[in-house]
């Protein structure tokens, strides 16, 4: 082993080869492939780079359009959210107004006069709708008929309903309508509606009355039959019948059925249906100018025996301005114009 060692060097010498040039050439090819080898990796790795940032920006701009379609997405959710909720706040207050009419309805406005004023004594309306204090049964007038005979509605504005002439139940005027007049409470109630021809002419009186610095409020209109007949049985559940007959009129009887009358008062006695009013400069007004627009005051004062009913300053009936005229000036009833009883 030895000797072929030997020949071996002495074959390379013989060349003129140095075994240590050898090796130093072996190893520089051997760094250059390398190096070749290292170029060739860093620029592939350099050439993916870009290929990654292209994928990378890419996937940026793809999460940001995302992102950005989810905050749509979010809001428009949102908005719905807040449309649904307004919807529903709005149809809940719809439905409570609708209730609290309803109500309101079903306690009339002349439930709005003070306790004071009910309790110092003072008259309340014959047909106040729920007075809380009932009346004494007063003695009924020789001449007051109490039969049920139907009210001729052929009469159109001179329709007579009283203790013995009476409405059917189911009666109501085709051309009822809202007056342009200021009320004793907000909203439009059943009360709140009046005949239109007669709603025409309580808008120019009530106008003319503002223009003589006289402060007027409407309180009750027309009230239906089905109506007057809960108020009227309340009354005589809680009160009897001859108590119930001195201030409700019996069912079809109530001439507010008719919608041709309104009950008003004013600020000076707290809106109130009360005699006081007949005292007042606005139920002075009324007593010498209603008849100029068509309107009587239908239970005048010293009027019961010939009306069946006690002073009402406030209950106003609209006949027509000659009718009403002709009624002032005779210091008549309707009943007495009309020649029927009562």
């Amino acid at each position: 082993m030895k000797k072929l060692v030997a020949v071996s060097t002495l074959a390379l010498l013989l060349a003129g080869c140095n075994p240590g040039d050898q090796g130093a050439e072996d190893a520089t090819k051997t760094e250059d492939t390398t190096k070749e080898k290292t170029d060739d990796t860093v620029a592939k790795e350099d050439k993916k780079t870009d290929a990654e940032v292209a994928k990378e920006k890419e996937a940026a701009e793809a999460k940001k359009e995302a992102d950005a379609k989810a905050a749509a997405d979010k809001k428009a959710a949102e908005d719905k959210a807040a449309a649904d909720k307004k919807a529903a706040d709005d149809k809940a207050a719809a439905d409570k107004k609708a209730a609290d009419d309803k109500a309101a309805e079903d306690k009339t406005t002349e439930d709005k006069t003070t306790d004071d004023k009910k309790d110092d004594g003072k008259t309340t309306s014959s047909q106040d709708p729920e007075p809380k204090t009932p009346s004494e049964p007063e003695s009924e007038t020789p001449d007051v008929d109490k039969s049920d005979t139907k009210a001729d509605l052929g009469l159109g504005l001179l329709v007579v309903v009283n203790k013995k002439y009476s409405l059917p139940i189911d009666y109501k005027p085709s051309d009822l309508v809202v007056p342009d007049i200021s009320f004793s409470y907000s909203g439009v109630l059943e009360q709140s509606y009046m005949r239109a021809p007669a709603a025409k002419q309580m808008e120019k009186m009530f106008a003319a009355a503002k223009a003589d610095g006289v402060t007027l409020n409407a309180v009750s209109g027309f009230r239906s039959g089905q109506r007057q007949t809960v108020l009227y049985n309340n009354y005589v559940a809680r009160d009897g019948k001859a108590a119930a007959d001195q201030y409700s009129a019996r069912p079809g009887h109530s001439e507010h059925q008719t919608g041709l009358v309104f009950d008003i008062s004013a600020p000076s006695v707290g809106n109130g249906l009360t005699a006081e009013l007949g005292n007042t400069k606005e139920g002075k007004w009324i007593a010498n100018n209603a008849a100029k627009y068509g309107f009587i005051v239908r239970y005048d004062k010293g009027f019961q025996a010939r009306t069946g009913y006690t002073y009402e300053p406030w209950h106003i009936r609209y006949v027509g301005v000659g009718p009403a005229t002709q009624i002032k000036n005779n210091g008549q009833t309707l009943e007495e114009y009309m020649k029927v009883g009562h």
